[in-house]
């Protein structure tokens, strides 16, 4: 199977973005899930790596000025 150069340019291009999207991935602290996660700070301790869905469940604590974030109250 022959390849014109578009098609490798292409194909270049979607091993790149392959390659960006999964250096991309970490390790969820908070459920443990792969996935694109941001470094935030919990409970003004060290950094851990969140995902997008546990950190819409955590709020970040305004009131404070600390910049932390506190878990969510049970109820």
């Amino acid at each position: 199977m022959y390849t014109s150069t578009a098609e490798l340019d292409e194909l270049t291009e979607m091993r790149e973005n392959i390659r960006r999207s999964v250096q991309a991935l970490e390790l969820c602290w908070s459920c443990q899930r792969v996935s694109e996660c941001e470094q935030r700070i919990v409970d003004d301790s060290a950094p851990v790596w969140l995902c997008r869905q546990c950190q819409s469940t955590l709020r970040v604590s305004g009131e404070t000025g600390l910049g932390g974030l506190l878990w969510p109250s049970a109820g």
